[in-house]
Formats: structure tokens, sequence, C-alpha cells
């Protein structure tokens, strides 16, 4: 039976080597061993491209032990997301709510523990099928120690009596995963015995302060936020263990200034994104959902120069100018984004509605452009530039 699972398990994984998923396995550190060194979590952070990505804490291997919570929060909340938090080990949801709570996630972070005592739970609340949707739906997978175990076919549980045993895990990536590589001499002499007694597939031996970043199924790169820490590529070669050593791109290059940049660059990426949602639910002609994208100062400034200024008269605005125009729509060609601003260009197209009626003869297309202010994900200001001479000439035909 384990030949014919990991058969279909490394056909899954050939199937995903190119799907959007991304696990980010730590052997130690982090916020919950470096409190004080936050720079795997931050680069788990950027993989996002996201602005405050939404994080979730799994305690579970802990038994969801209410200091190692706080610990979380205690980091997460000086940085750049939003954190939450479930457990599981007690009492958990509803298979349903569940799955929805982890489906609306950007990052899942899951701690350090018991990896048998993880798997058990997660197998009888229905969480293994959640989190392999999650992976394969983009959503990043990430955590240490035990947490980091859990994505691999292999991993194995804590001793009894000097015995270390096999456990069956994710499987998502192929092999095994030993964390604590530095620190636990025991530990790594243990993996080492089992993948010498083919006891455990071959994998990765990794220490504390570092992560492996596998995108889809392919190790992506091998980060660490100490200069020292180390990984390896663990496997057996007749009676003999071999150890490879991999060594990791140092994140303390990634200063003050360049992860300014990054940021930066993510706000960018995230007005862009804004401006495309308003223009999409400007050819959408949905006046409400518009609304609820636009900061209560915003200036809508048209291809006149004519200011309108607050919600409530730019919604005044648009209801008069979809009067005319019913079925307005914007059309983008090109989007920039430099200093905060962002600028579209394109053609604006629309037909003037003549007694109700949508005549081709009333119909207008012109050049365009717009630019526009994003302020904490609602459009600030919008502005019109265009030869309007059509427009205005079709509504002067109207009157």
């Amino acid at each position: 039976m384990r030949i014919i699972r990991n058969i279909s398990e490394k056909i899954g994984r050939l199937k995903s080597k190119n799907h959007n998923g991304q696990i980010i396995a730590l052997g130690g550190g982090g916020f919950s061993d470096q409190p004080d060194n936050l720079l795997l979590d931050e680069y788990i952070l950027l993989q996002t491209n996201k602005l405050k990505p939404k994080v979730l804490f799994l305690p579970t291997a802990g038994g969801d032990h209410p200091e190692y919570i706080e610990k979380f929060y205690r980091s997460y909340k000086k940085l750049n997301c939003h954190p939450t938090h479930l457990e599981l080990s007690k009492k958990a949801p509803p298979t349903k709510k569940l799955e929805n709570t982890v489906m609306s996630q950007d990052i899942i972070f899951v701690g350090g523990g018991s990896p048998r005592f993880l798997m058990q739970v997660w197998r009888k609340t229905g969480m293994t099928k959640i989190l392999k949707k999650a992976w394969r739906e983009g959503i990043i997978l990430s955590g240490m120690s035990a947490g980091a175990i859990c994505w691999f076919e292999d991993g194995f549980k804590n001793p009894k009596d000097d015995i270390w045993m096999r456990i069956s895990c994710l499987g998502l990536l192929e092999g095994s995963f030993c964390p604590h590589y530095d620190k636990m001499g025991e530990l790594r002499k243990a993996y080492r015995n089992m993948i010498r007694k083919s006891e455990i597939s071959p994998g990765y031996g990794v220490e504390d302060g570092v992560a492996l970043h596998f995108k889809g199924t392919e190790l992506f790169a091998v980060v660490s936020n100490l200069r020292e820490s180390k990984a390896f590529h663990v496997r057996r070669s007749g009676y003999r263990v071999i150890e490879k050593e991999i060594k990791p791109s140092y994140l303390g290059i990634l200063n003050d200034s360049y992860i300014e940049t990054i940021e930066q660059e993510l706000k960018h990426t995230e007005s862009v994104n804004v401006v495309k949602e308003y223009i999409k639910r400007i050819n959408s002609h949905d006046l409400i959902s518009m609304l609820e994208i636009t900061d209560d100062d915003a200036v809508f400034i048209d291809s006149m120069g004519i200011n309108t200024r607050g919600k409530a008269e730019m919604k005044k605005a648009w209801d008069l100018f979809l009067t005319f125009f019913p079925d307005y729509t914007v059309e983008i060609k090109d989007i920039i984004c430099k200093n905060g601003m962002v600028a579209v260009f394109g053609k604006a197209k629309g037909t003037l509605a003549e007694n109700g009626r949508l005549k081709e003869e009333n119909r207008f297309e012109i050049p365009a452009s717009w630019t526009a202010e994003v302020r904490n994900g609602k459009i600030l200001k919008w502005r019109v530039y265009a030869d309007n001479e059509p427009v205005r000439k079709l509504i002067e035909k109207y009157k």
C-alpha cells in the first residue's frame, strides 16, 4: 500500500510542478525562537506581493499553547500584516467554516511541537485536504520545526526508549525534513541513522535560522537570518550517509533602504490594482461598489477641468453622466505608476441615450488618459484627460 501511495503522490507532484504554490520551511528561528531577528518572517511576507498580507498562525503542534500564540502576536503586530490564529487541538470549527477561514488568507504559518500530534489533529478535522487546496491555489504555506516537517512525505515522531519512527505527512514535497540540525545532536544522529536504514526518505537537514523556499515542488531558494547557518541535503550512498552542504543567501543584506524600496514597489502594485478595480467597476456601472473604494475626501476632475469633491457629489456626477451614456466604458491600453501617481492610457467609449435608445450615430470612441492617486486602498483623486469635443457635441444635440 505504501508503494501505491508513493507512486500516487509522485504523480500528483509532477502535475503540480508548474503551479503557483509556495512552501517556506524553517529549520528553526523566526518569531518562535528568535523574536529579535524577524528577517525570515519578513521574507515570508514579501513573497505575497501584498502590502499588508493576511497571516494565519496554526499552533496545533504545540497544543495551541497560549504563550506560543501570544509570542506570535507580539512579533507579527510589529510587521506590516494582518495576523490571526486558529486553535484546532481542543475543538475545531466545522469543516466548511475551517476551509473558508484558511482560503481567505495569504499565508499559513504552522508552529513547532509534535509532528505526530499535528498530523492526527489535521486528519481528524479535515485540515489535510484544505491545506492541499490552499497550496494549489497559491496561498503560501510556511512553518518551523514540526510546521516544516509536515509539508514533506516523511516525518518522524518523538522517540520512545530511543526508538525513532517514521510518520506519514502531507506529501506536498518529496522526501523528508529534519529541523534544528545544529542544536539537537541526538536529532541529527537519529535522522541520519533512519536514512541509513532506509526507514525514512532522503531529505534536508536544516539548521535554525535557515529556510527552504519551494515554488511548486522545486527548491527555489535557501535563505538565512544568520551568516553562519547552513542546510544540508542528506541521502544514503551504499551503507553510508552523505551530507551535501547548501549555502543559504543571507537576508541581512536586505538593509533598511532595500526593504523600503521593496515596500514602495508593493505600494505601487497595490495602487495599480486599486485603479484597475475602479475601472472595472466603472465599466460595470456599479456606482455603489465604485463608492466603496472611493475616499471620503475624493476629488474628481473631468476633461474640462471641472472639480467635483466628496463621495456624494461624485455619485451625482456619475449618475448624470451614465444617464447620458449608459454603456460608457474605459479600455486600458497601458498603465504605469510613478512617485505615487497612477497613469492610465487607453480609450473612452460610449453611446448617447436618445429617448432611451442607443443609436450607432450617437456613438463615440476617443483616445483618453486618466491619472489617479490612491490612499489606504481607495481612490483619492481621479482626473480625466481627453478630447471631449465629440462628447460635447452629442450632448448639445440631445439638448
